[in-house]
């Protein structure tokens, strides 16, 4: 059976390393988030403070956790610009902009969405349909502030002039609610990705990075039509 090149490898690697840097991101911040998450900040303090003999296990532990989350930071950061730039000749291979434009095209978008996750058919996709277009421009925008908040936050724990207390605080605001907004749409993006229904894409990107044509057809109408005036 023919296949149909769904992922650049590029494409493949940066959400791989993205997905971990992210997590990391995620579990290093909650306890700089909220006290509740604590905890994690003492399981990795522990034994630190054991290993120092301070018995700080708290302080020891945000100390790690603060590396951890400025050096996954500046790491996904690199490969985020890295991955920008190899991919700038070939945006338009990423299927992240409107199939079609204006309201219509929304309301029919979401009604796509519907018919195959509700009503289990066929729908009219192109090569991602309009929730998966949507968070991946929300979780690019969210981490590309969370990015450059975070990168003025450490400047400010470094020099504490850089910045007044006020302006400090709305750093703060902004990547606290840049996190939140994150979180919420990986969860819903993992979910969807899951699900059975995604099982030929989840396996593209994350181990073929093709599918087969004849369900490309049927299940991406939209893209397949695409992939035939490009031949």
């Amino acid at each position: 059976m023919k296949k149909i090149r769904a992922y650049h490898p590029l494409e493949r690697a940066y959400h791989k390393y993205m997905i971990l840097f992210v997590f990391l991101l995620i579990l290093s911040g909650l306890p700089f988030f909220s006290k509740s998450f604590d905890f994690i900040a003492y399981v990795v303090g522990y034994p630190v403070s054991e290993f120092l003999g301070n018995g700080e296990a708290l302080a020891s532990g945000l100390m790690v956790l603060r590396v951890i989350h400025w050096s996954s930071g500046f790491l996904l950061g690199i490969i985020s610009v890295l991955f920008l730039l190899g991919m700038i000749c070939k945006i338009n291979k990423l299927n992240i902009f409107p199939d079609r434009w204006g309201v219509a095209a929304i309301f029919d978008g979401i009604k796509q969405m519907q018919i195959h996750y509700l009503e289990h058919k066929p729908a009219k996709f192109g090569k991602l349909n309009i929730g998966q277009k949507a968070s991946a421009w929300v979780m690019f925008l969210t981490m590309a502030t969370l990015i450059i908040s975070g990168v003025l936050l450490a400047l400010r724990n470094i020099n504490p002039m850089f910045f007044d207390a006020n302006t400090t605080l709305l750093l703060r605001d902004i990547h606290s609610v840049s996190f939140v907004i994150l979180v919420i749409v990986l969860i819903i993006h993992m979910f969807f990705a899951l699900l059975p229904s995604n099982e030929s894409s989840y396996k593209a990107m994350f181990e073929t990075g093709e599918m087969d044509e004849e369900y490309v057809k049927s299940h991406h109408p939209l893209w397949y039509e695409k992939l035939q005036k490009d031949i």
